[in-house]
């Protein structure tokens, strides 16, 4: 069976699945920091997003030089942070620079100026951009935008987003602005780079306070009757995972159940395999702590945790940090990693842990 294929104006190649995309062609375009764009992670997505997704691409002699994935979101998707208008509040709030003169600027409240909204880039938090390989021009991802854009109006949305580009993208800011895209910092992506003596060498980093700390930190947890180990997701306790990333979220007030993560990360180990891996602490015989961690060309992305809050203030233990820092950078290290992504969020304490931090900034076209 053909997949329905749509040819907007430009030659532009268009899919509703990702089961139907050029998938080897669409991967060898992304980069090691673009796992939320590889065909694995956009068949998850697809598969719990609950909103229409389409693909675009454009090829050169019949080889796809550039894809762009796009998702329709409306003011009644869960994915809060996935949302223009709540981004904008969010970055606001945040004092990040240029959104309170955004908001500002807005005719009405952003729910209504905004949405709903063409998310283009991948619904994902963290480096949203087109996919280009070296043979793309600006002309390329210009086409591919204009198609994104003539997607939106059609489906009667009121913007469209890149919600958080690099700041280092330069060349698709460039075509955004040059089509009067207005912009605003809407995060910080942190990433920590693994030297070639792994934990040792990222501790050597640190301040000398910081040293002496962490170095505590893991003595209190090799006396303390906990165990973390590594562990592949086939074996894995899915619905506790799930429990425990419920209790994290609703933590920060994001009111969240159990039986809305147990999707995804069933999808996770299903379309991931061996790419996908959890490290995992336990104590009193219960999993007390979970941290899922992906893999794409060489990098690592620390996806999604949880913890047992009860057992934590309990123990005193830093489970946190031993499970997402310290054991995966020993991991990392020994499996030649050269890079752990943390994406957005809790800067300071990824800063002081050795991550460098760049900025994340939301390009908005009111349609």
């Amino acid at each position: 069976m053909t997949p329905r294929t749509a040819r907007p104006p430009g030659g532009v190649h268009a899919v509703e699945r990702a089961a139907d995309l050029p998938r080897q062609a669409w991967d060898a375009l992304t980069r090691p920091s673009d796992v939320f764009l590889s065909t694995h992670w956009l068949d998850v997505v697809e598969s719990t997003a609950g909103v229409a997704m389409t693909y675009l691409w454009v090829e050169r002699a019949g080889v796809p030089v550039a894809g762009l994935a796009t998702a329709l979101a409306t003011a009644s998707v869960p994915w809060a942070l996935g949302r223009p208008d709540v981004v904008l509040r969010n970055s606001a709030d945040a004092d990040l620079t240029g959104a309170a003169d955004y908001l500002a600027g807005l005719p009405a409240e952003p729910v209504s100026s905004l949405m709903p909204s063409l998310v283009a880039g991948g619904r994902h938090l963290g480096n949203t951009r087109v996919l280009y390989g070296p043979q793309a021009t600006a002309g390329d991802l210009d086409t591919l935008v204009a198609a994104a854009e003539s997607r939106a109006r059609d489906a009667g949305a009121a913007s469209i987003a890149f919600l958080y580009l690099d700041e280092n993208d330069r060349l698709l800011a460039s075509v955004l602005a040059t089509r009067r895209y207005a912009s605003y910092t809407s995060g910080r992506y942190s990433s920590l780079h693994i030297p070639s003596d792994g934990f040792d060498g990222c501790l050597a980093s640190l301040p000398r306070k910081r040293r002496v700390s962490i170095r505590a930190e893991r003595r209190k947890l090799r006396d303390a009757d906990t165990s973390v180990a590594v562990e592949s997701l086939d074996r894995a306790d899915l619905p506790r995972f799930a429990e425990l990333e419920a209790e994290l979220l609703r933590k920060y007030g994001i009111d969240w159940r159990p039986d809305q993560s147990l999707p995804q990360l069933r999808q996770v180990r299903d379309r991931f395999g061996e790419d996908a891996f959890a490290i995992v602490a336990r104590g009193d015989g219960q999993i007390r702590g979970f941290g899922l961690v992906l893999r794409h060309k060489g990098h690592w992305y620390a996806r999604q945790t949880g913890y047992d809050y009860a057992y934590q203030r309990k123990s005193g233990l830093p489970l946190y940090f031993e499970l997402l820092y310290y054991r995966l950078v020993e991991e990392a290290a020994a499996a030649g990693v050269t890079t752990v992504h943390y994406g957005l969020g809790s800067e300071e304490t990824k800063r002081s842990r050795g991550c460098a931090v760049t900025d994340q900034r939301c390009h908005l076209l009111r349609l």
